[in-house]
């Protein structure tokens, strides 16, 4: 069994959808450059990972495949938005360290392994870096809607 093809746009999938476009747009932020320290390939990673999710979620509940024998799957969404939640706004926080550090100047950078690739600049990659710390508090807000939302369903 399937949902009508009309449950794509309700809140769910379009929230859904626009949490994945956030990780990409991190991720579209640092495909270049983000050899030069080591959190900016977890924050890489753990976006590719958030979109999994978000799009996996979004077929099971429209193939209708949401029977867990364990717990609800509604809690169990609800568990991951809020773990996804702390994450991306955690990360955002790291981000914007980061980026006030940058603008201090190369001497608060030291913990960076690297300098800014020499086709980015310094300049734009501290532009990249407030364009991705954006887009992962964006989707940390989106998170905390689907939570809430997820919450009122599942106690209705």
């Amino acid at each position: 069994m399937t949902k009508p093809v009309g449950w794509c746009a309700t809140w769910l999938p379009l929230i859904k959808i626009a949490q994945a476009i956030c990780h990409f747009i991190v991720i579209i932020m640092f495909i270049d450059g983000r050899a030069q320290w080591w959190m900016y390939n977890a924050i890489f990673l753990f976006c590719f990972l958030a979109i999994f999710f978000s799009l996996f979620t979004i077929l099971l509940r429209f193939f209708e495949l949401t029977d867990l024998h364990v717990m609800s799957f509604n809690f169990a969404a609800m568990v991951i938005n809020f773990v996804l939640m702390g994450v991306c706004l955690a990360l955002a926080g790291i981000l914007i360290w980061d980026i006030t550090n940058m603008r201090d100047g190369p001497g608060k950078i030291r913990y960076h392994e690297r300098l800014a690739p020499a086709n980015i600049g310094q300049d734009a990659w501290v532009r990249r870096c407030v364009v991705a710390a954006t887009s992962l508090l964006l989707a940390g807000i989106l998170y905390l809607i689907t939570y809430l939302k997820l919450r009122g369903v599942s106690t209705n």
